[in-house]
């Protein structure tokens, strides 16, 4: 049945592969924008609404005028920015922005509302691949520590509201056209110049999601599938030591050099050697096993193949 859909971060890598996706399947598809001209005419919708979710009063003013029945928040910091000043952005927007869109929604009747959330931000454990219900590391340091808490603060403010259906979408690492994995993208640059290595006895874990499985997942938990948080990543979490060499071999690149520990922690940033040494995999159990769903990319070797035209899909 056609649903009346909002969707803010329409302009992000997620956004913009699902907004066609929706059209196609018959949705009335309302792109919430800070700034009209964000949209190219590349992108078909059948309305814009212009606020910030930063802004309660227009936010609102604005979902009143549209009327959803869904609401799907895909909004990012990261546009522009670097690593850090990112995570704050991005902290500030789920803490903040996904509450006022939360509240909005509920005040103009919409009946379920999507979020975006990450697996990147469970606390590690041994070496264990996570479900959902494995606790988010809000006790970590720094910028990432502010970045963890502020989503968990999100999930909060998504799932406990009694008057709409709230679900939590948590990717693994997105990768597809126009993300930091592509050609230009921030991981792209660093691996072509060397400077993401392999550190020794590192057993980080990443999964990895395709930003058209990121879409297909909305697409499926649109209008079923009961509240809650959904892991949405590939069959395969792969340690670092595995996929940062494969992908360098695809994108053209020198081969990672390798250091210690010790010489990871002095030339490295400290979120980098957590990824590359102790961050953890998850598991797709849930979302596979309660709505049938199958990521179309399964594995991110044939992801990253496709990206750089080595596939043929």
């Amino acid at each position: 049945m056609p649903l009346r859909v909002v969707v803010a971060g329409a302009t992000g890598v997620v956004g913009r592969t699902l907004l066609p996706l929706l059209r196609d399947r018959g949705h009335h598809v309302t792109a919430l924008v800070r700034h009209a001209d964000r949209l190219d005419g590349a992108v078909a919708v059948d309305d814009v609404a212009v606020a910030d979710v930063l802004d309660p009063p227009r936010l609102r003013r604005e979902l009143a005028r549209v009327e959803p029945e869904v609401v799907i928040d895909q909004t990012s910091g990261f546009g522009g920015a670097g690593q850090d000043e990112g995570l704050r952005r991005t902290a500030r927007l789920r803490e903040n922005g996904a509450r006022n869109l939360v509240d909005a929604a509920v005040a103009v009747g919409a009946r379920r509302i999507i979020g975006q959330s990450m697996t990147a931000a469970y606390r590690p454990h041994g070496h264990d691949v996570l479900d959902e219900d494995s606790p988010l590391w809000t006790e970590a340091p720094g910028c990432w520590g502010d970045a963890v808490r502020a989503l968990a603060a999100m999930e909060e403010a998504v799932l406990t509201r009694p008057d709409i259906e709230g679900v939590a979408l948590r990717y693994g690492a997105l990768y597809g056209p126009d993300t930091q994995f592509a050609p230009g993208g921030a991981i792209h640059a660093r691996v072509c110049g060397s400077e993401l290595p392999l550190v020794d006895d590192g057993v980080g874990l990443t999964s990895f999601t395709h930003v058209e499985d990121a879409a297909g997942a909305v697409l499926e938990l649109l209008a079923s599938g009961e509240p809650g948080t959904y892991n949405v990543v590939d069959n395969e979490p792969a340690e670092s030591a595995e996929w940062l060499p494969a992908y360098a071999r695809m994108a053209g690149g020198p081969a990672p050099v390798s250091l210690t520990m010790d010489q990871a922690r002095t030339q490295l940033d400290w979120l980098t050697v957590h990824q590359l040494t102790e961050q953890r995999g998850a598991t797709n159990f849930r979302l596979r096993e309660t709505l049938g769903w199958r990521p179309a990319w399964p594995s991110w070797r044939e992801g990253f193949a496709s990206l750089f035209g080595l596939w043929a899909a």
